[in-house]
């Protein structure tokens, strides 16, 4: 019984994983693809395209959309009006800002599908294009069956099932540390082009050889095949 009790606590032991969250993490950057002629729509086309790129890796639960008129000459945008969608699958123990602060204008969505997403990124007048996209609330694949944070062992992180997989959410409800997700997504368009920015701020994703950071790497190489460019147009 003894050696049954050794054996399953060393099994329990190699199956966690220890991390810490920090100011600035691992950085990705990419441009999105020349939008053709019709600026808006390849806009949302590019945001969608790398959603679904980074589908296997890591999955926005609650997006903020910022929205204001194009200007037809130099294609920036200034945003006027601000749209929140957010899962109910986010679980408890997660810090979701919007929730918190606008609560009379966050809309509840049992999931964001593809469908719900194409929606929530649909300018709300003619002549308008989004500005910047982010990801409040994110949730990242993790292969461990249990994660702590560094000098907080006995605290939880909040782990949902999608398809089958284990996916931990944030930004997390802890005080002391810095509310961040485990991966952030932003997008900002800047005279027509539209900046990606992928960071993980939790440490597990920096680590060369686990299962998050290769999964990681191998989104950033999908990117690289799908045209989306290291450098601005």
């Amino acid at each position: 019984m003894v050696q049954l009790l050794r054996a399953a606590t060393h099994q329990i032991a190699a199956n966690m994983s220890t991390f810490h969250i920090a100011d600035h993490g691992l950085l990705i950057k990419r441009y999105g693809p020349p939008p053709g002629l019709d600026r808006i729509a390849g806009n949302r086309a590019s945001v969608m395209r790398v959603l679904e790129i980074l589908r296997p890796v890591v999955r926005p639960l609650a997006l903020e959309i910022t929205f204001g008129l194009m200007e037809p000459e130099t294609f920036a945008v200034t945003a006027v009006e601000t749209r929140r969608i957010a899962s109910r699958a986010i679980p408890a123990g997660v810090a979701n800002r919007s929730a918190f602060e606008q609560p009379a204008e966050l809309e509840l969505v049992d999931e964001l599908t593809t469908e719900v997403v194409a929606r929530a990124l649909a300018p709300p007048h003619p002549g308008w294009d989004i500005e910047t996209v982010t990801a409040a609330v994110s949730a990242a694949r993790v292969t461990e069956v249990e994660l702590t944070i560094e000098r907080q062992p006995s605290l939880r992180v909040p782990v949902i099932d999608l398809d089958g997989e284990r996916w931990a959410v944030g930004p997390l409800d802890v005080q002391g540390y810095r509310l961040a997700p485990p991966i952030a997504l932003e997008w900002r368009q800047s005279y027509g082009d539209v900046e990606l920015t992928i960071e993980a701020f939790w440490t597990l994703w920096w680590q060369t050889g686990s299962v998050e950071y290769n999964g990681l790497q191998a989104a950033e190489q999908a990117l690289d095949a799908a045209g989306f460019a290291t450098q601005s147009g």
